[in-house]
């Protein structure tokens, strides 16, 4: 936030808005005698009587008059920092080009957030001592119609005792995982008869049974909008799912590749987990029989060898997920490769180990983890970050998953869910589940004040819970 320089650009973007509430609501301020006429001198000698140091020249002197309706809230001020400033004044530039947008978002029993092309922002009331008038006509020194007598009068149009002001903030992308789990991707024999799937575009729906399911579709088509039967499980587009979650365009992209979500047919789904893990099993075993290295996976190849078992579009999301590309010698898609990456394939082994075992034995679980990953692998702990948790004090000493994605956004949400798994944290083994929470203006430490209390047992500091969080 910039203060003052900031006001005096907020006030110039809010007139427009005034003069618009004025020529339409407000009730006018009557001019000339009727209102009141004073003289620069009566002024002059008002303030002098009041223990004032005025000038007898004193350039910009106007008479101010308070309309009716002065605590309407028809309009608000928002205090802007210049990068959303900057933003705003962009996209109403924008006109043949698409517009950087700022747009305000939340729905029934949501805090409202702003949003810009890259970022979001809480929205927060702040009260201010001094009262704040709304003069939408006043002149400024430099303008030379003010050394007029009688004193030009100016209407005060609102006065507030507070505004809205903007802090930077997580995106509040919890509600996106909920949306598309709604209707998750099994497979190509789960979906509608009729439907096909591709990397883009709307739904394609071919030839259905029925008269009356064409007459469905063929009214969708002409109309260019998606209208979904009532027990059809919903899905979503970018252009709708933009509208719903708190979160601004750039950031709802990330989380989009974060929760490793497919295009599919225009509609961005979830793939079931236990579809990705057979999905990924089946490359994997390609590899091993073809005796294909896993620094150099041909993708075409691999597609055409898993035609019965999987879709083109499954595999490639796949290697993107758990790979990267690498350069290719020409423009062919058949010369495609990607590389997996040692990590990502190790996490999926250890999931798939932990998902449905409860508690594991560690010794026994570090065996299995090793003897599963492709050969030339090695499983590091490391990997196991923000995945699983270890009771190394238990005897025998065990580990379960216990993975971040599962745990709620919310600071005091999250910590009460971290205590209840566990009644004390090292420093250690609590930052990778809280480290996503730090903003600009709340670091871990903060944080960690906040929500836990500190001790030392035996050299070590430990985090437990300070009380119940609400």
């Amino acid at each position: 936030m910039e203060g003052e320089g900031v006001w005096g650009q907020q006030m110039e973007q809010t007139e427009p808005l005034v003069d618009e509430a004025n020529r339409a609501d407000t009730p006018q301020l009557k001019e000339g005698a009727e209102a009141g006429e004073r003289k620069r001198s009566e002024v002059v000698a008002a303030a002098r009587a009041a223990g004032l140091c005025v000038e007898e020249g004193a350039p910009g002197t106007q008479l101010l008059r308070f309309a009716h309706g002065l605590n309407s809230d028809e309009l608000r001020l928002m205090e802007l920092p210049h990068g959303v400033l900057g933003a705003l004044k962009e996209g109403e530039r924008s006109v043949t080009q698409v517009a950087l947008r700022v747009v305000i978002r939340g729905e029934q029993g949501e805090n409202a957030v702003l949003c810009t092309e890259g970022a979001t922002y809480e929205l927060r009331t702040a009260d201010t001592s001094n009262a704040l008038l709304l003069v939408p006509s006043l002149s400024y020194s430099q303008d030379n119609s003010l050394g007029e007598d009688p004193l030009p009068t100016k209407g005060v149009t609102m006065c507030l005792s507070n505004y809205l002001e903007l802090r930077p903030c997580r995106p509040r992308t919890e509600k996106l995982r909920q949306l598309l789990s709604e209707c998750p991707y099994r497979g190509p024999e789960y979906e509608e008869e009729g439907e096909e799937e591709g990397e883009e575009g709307l739904v394609n729906e071919g030839e259905e049974s029925g008269e009356d399911d064409k007459d469905d579709w063929e009214e969708r088509r002409r109309t260019k909008s998606r209208k979904v039967k009532i027990d059809r499980p919903r899905k979503y587009m970018f252009s709708e799912l933009v509208e719903v979650v708190q979160a601004s365009e750039r950031e709802l992209r990330e989380a989009l590749q974060k929760l490793q979500a497919c295009l599919i047919s225009g509609y961005w789904r979830l793939l079931e987990a236990d579809y990705v893990e057979q999905a990924v099993q089946h490359i994997l075993a390609l590899l091993e029989e073809k005796d294909w290295p896993w620094t150099r996976v041909p993708l075409s190849s691999t597609s055409h060898h898993l035609q019965e078992l999987l879709p083109r579009f499954v595999i490639k999301h796949c290697l993107d997920c758990y790979g990267t590309k690498i350069s290719r010698e020409d423009n062919s898609e058949a010369d495609t490769y990607y590389e997996l990456s040692v990590e990502k394939v190790c996490q999926f082994y250890a999931v798939l180990l932990l998902r449905q075992a409860g508690k594991f034995n560690y010794s026994e679980f570090m065996e299995s983890w090793q003897q599963s990953v492709p050969l030339g692998m090695e499983t590091d702990l490391g990997q196991l970050r923000r995945l699983a948790l270890r009771d190394m004090s238990a005897m025998p000493p065990v580990i379960w998953y216990f993975p971040l994605s599962t745990l709620p956004q919310e600071p005091a949400d999250r910590f009460n869910c971290l205590f209840s798994a566990r009644q004390r944290w090292t420093q250690n083994d609590i930052e990778p589940y809280i480290d996503d929470l730090a903003t600009p203006t709340q670091s871990l430490s903060a944080l960690l004040l906040k929500y836990a209390r500190v001790s030392t047992v035996k050299g070590v500091k430990m985090y437990n819970a300070k009380r119940t969080f609400k």
